[in-house]
């Protein structure tokens, strides 16, 4: 935190401009027109990079569609070419389709009434009921959408971690290790998943890490030659 400072993760379209927005120190509640945004979002950055979901965030916001009647009522061909620049288009118009319809006919109170009622464990069950949406996917939902204390596991997580030694396993397994060490507060789970995005990207990459200049350096075996990559 005192490297990288707060990330104000999940940026979102506020009016003001044309791109999401990072809201430092804002942890909710969201408005239902954010909470869908986000969950968009979660969607979209499916094995991807999050500014190649941004640029179909971009275009759907262009089109005005970035709405679950919009998606639903959409033409698939339509929404395909929407969200291109976030790869596997086709698979993720449907999920996305999927979500909206389900939105729609299960869920009439809204998405803010569903998301903000729901206890964290019983709106990430309903969620992985969705094709499409799995751990990962239904955990960001979870956690950066509805606000809740749910511990958010990628990639980024399992390497950083695995790398220093701490924590391996299946998805649950080093989710509950986070759970079981850190304080159930929404807040704390959102900066400290964002700030392990952050220097994944910045420095513990997954090829060619940057090891130099790492604030985890001393502690890493990457440093010591433990990793190839």
């Amino acid at each position: 935190m005192k490297r990288s400072g707060a990330q104000g993760w999940w940026p979102v379209y506020s009016g003001r401009g044309s791109c999401p927005e990072y809201r430092r120190g804002f942890y909710g509640p969201h408005t239902g027109e954010e909470i869908f945004e986000i969950c968009v979002g979660a969607i979209l950055t499916q094995n991807t990079a999050w500014t190649s979901a941004l640029a179909a965030l971009a275009c759907l916001n262009k089109a005005g569609a970035l709405g679950p009647g919009a998606i639903a009522l959409m033409r698939p061909a339509r929404l395909e070419r929407l969200i291109r620049p976030s790869g596997f288009y086709r698979r993720k118009a449907g999920r996305l389709k999927i979500f909206s319809r389900y939105l729609i006919k299960k869920h009439p109170e809204g998405l803010q009434k569903w998301f903000l009622r729901t206890s964290a464990g019983d709106l990430r069950s309903e969620l992985l009921t969705l094709e499409g949406i799995g751990p990962e996917t239904a955990d960001s939902m979870v956690l950066y959408a509805g606000g809740k204390p749910k511990f958010v596991i990628d990639a980024y997580t399992a390497r950083i971690f695995g790398r220093l030694g701490l924590v391996t396993g299946k998805y649950e397994e080093i989710q509950y290790a986070f759970e079981s060490a850190l304080p159930a507060d929404h807040r704390i789970y959102n900066e400290y998943h964002a700030l392990i995005v952050a220097h994944g990207k910045d420095f513990c990459r997954k090829t060619r890490p940057r090891c130099a200049g790492c604030p985890l350096n001393r502690l890493c075996k990457c440093t010591r030659g433990t990793y190839d990559n």
